[in-house]
Formats: structure tokens, sequence, C-alpha cells
């Protein structure tokens, strides 16, 4: 017979797994559909959430597919506690989000599925996402209450990397694939960051880092992969690291023949996801099975 433990484990487990199901199988590349949807019923229940949830359309599709991306990938949540706890810092510190608003945007999520899902929204199924979204926002929770008072106020929109107009003063994705192929021509012949990228297909990160930060930039948003801080949670970046590659995407932003003005304005976006990246030891490294190690790289002169 099954302790309580254990069968609270195994509950919580199947609830995970019934939630990355629905994600793939029942949402799929309808993302921006339930997205809507979402939306709707969100600001319908507090309009004032409007000034957490700035931007455009696509703007706002992007934050909804970064927190399905979230729920996905908590099969193991507690291996991804630090990732997950980074995200609630950032949206207190940038996005102005308060703990008393997960309420709210729970409430949301459930009408939303109701209306997308129709007869596959099973009790069972309801229940796993209100488990799963618990788990993680009592994880973001308690990140956010940590957070210093004085920081605990709202940022502009501007400062929180929503900038609308960027895109197409870039000259759109034809010109930010061309900047990312000089970007990756650098940093995988780099002595020090390119050990980051040893067996990793170049072709295959131009077009998702393409595809991501189109998306970053108010632009159709085709990236399918995981948000940032689950893609680099096992890796050792420190921020001496982030800071070279910063000077190497200025580089190849301003090589393009783009303005100051306009690499400063790229990089303002870039950097707002450098908190979920970014590590302090490589303690703070997250494995995300058993017999991985985390990924480093040795400073060569």
């Amino acid at each position: 017979m099954l302790k309580h433990t254990d069968l609270l484990k195994k509950n919580k487990l199947n609830n995970r797994l019934l939630v990355k199901s629905c994600i793939e199988e029942n949402i799929g590349n309808r993302t921006e559909e339930l997205s809507r949807l979402f939306y709707k019923e969100l600001f319908h229940l507090d309009i004032n959430l409007k000034t957490v949830f700035p931007g455009n359309v696509v703007f706002l599709n992007r934050k909804f597919s970064n927190m399905l991306a979230t729920l996905k990938n908590v099969k193991h949540l507690e291996k991804v506690i630090p990732s997950i706890e980074k995200i609630g810092e950032r949206h207190i510190q940038i996005y102005g989000a308060q703990i008393e608003h997960f309420d709210s945007i729970k409430t949301a999520l459930l009408l939303a599925l109701n209306d997308f899902l129709g007869d596959k929204y099973t009790h069972e199924l309801k229940d796993a996402w209100i488990d799963v979204f618990d788990d993680v926002a009592k994880i973001m929770e308690q990140a956010m209450s940590k957070i210093d008072k004085r920081q605990n106020q709202r940022k502009s929109h501007d400062e929180s990397g929503y900038d609308p107009n960027l895109l197409n003063e870039i000259g759109g994705a034809e010109v930010i694939t061309q900047i990312h192929k000089s970007f990756y021509d650098v940093m995988f012949e780099h002595p020090w960051l390119g050990q980051f990228f040893y067996g990793k297909s170049k072709t295959t990160l131009i077009r998702k880092q393409t595809e991501f930060m189109v998306a970053a930039f108010n632009g159709p948003n085709h990236y399918t992969g995981d948000t940032p801080a689950f893609v680099h949670m096992h890796m050792f970046i420190t921020e001496e690291m982030a800071k070279l590659r910063e000077e190497i995407l200025k580089t190849a932003i301003l090589d393009q023949g783009l303005s100051n003005s306009i690499a400063d304005r790229w990089l303002k976006v870039d950097h707002s996801f450098h908190s979920s990246i970014v590590k302090n030891s490589i303690d703070e490294c997250v494995l995300k099975c058993k017999g991985q190690v985390p990924i480093t790289a040795k400073k060569t002169l």
C-alpha cells in the first residue's frame, strides 16, 4: 500500500503530465486562440490588470505563451524552483505584478480553458490545471514576497521591454536573421563563450533566436521553444559572460548598418531576460535529469 506522501507525489506527477499533454495535444498551435480568451476573461475580471499586461495583441500573446511553457515544464517541479523564482522576481520588479493578481489570473485561465476545450475539459483535467497552477504560483509568490518593498513599484512600459515600433525600425525579421548570423559566427568561434555551443546547430540557433526576438519586438510569435529560464537553467552563465555577449551582439547590430539608438533599444529588450539566465554561482544551476551536470565554460586568455 502506498504511503500518503507517496500517493501525493504520484497524484502531482499525474497532474503535471495531464497538463503537459493538454498543452501539447489539445492546445498545440492554437495558443493565440486560447490567449485571446484568457485576456478577455482577465480584463473582464480586473480592468486594472491592463497596467500589468501592457502592449498590443502580439506582446500579450508572447506573455501568455511563456506562461504555458512554464506550466508545461514542471514534471519535476522541485528541480526547477530557482528558475521559477527568477520568473516571479522578474514579474514584480519589471511588470509590477502583485501576489493578489494570481487569483484573477488563475480564474481567467480556467474560464478560458473551459471555453476552449469544451467537452475535453473534464473535472480531472480541471483539477490538474488547478494543482499545477497553484504549485507554480506558490513558488513565484514566495519569491515575490522577498523583494524589497521599496522596489515594489511598477516601472514604465519602456523599461519592461515594450517597444512597439522597434521591429519595423530594425527592418523586419530578415535583418534580424542577418544580425544573428554574424552574431553566432563570432559566438561559435569565441574561445570562452563558444564552449557553450559544442555540438549545437548554428542554423537552428539562428532560426530560434530570430523567432524569439521577433516575438519580443512585438512581431508575429512563431517561437515554440521554452522560456529563457528553462533553456539556460543548467548553464552557469555569469554577469561577465552576459556583458561580453551583449558587446558581441551590439557589434553585430552596428555592423548591419543600424544606429546606436536602435542597438541600445534592442539590447534593452534583450537585457530584460537576463535575470532568469545569469547566475551567481554554479549551485544555482538546475539539472533536468539524473546524471546531468552543469554546463560551464573555462575562461581562456
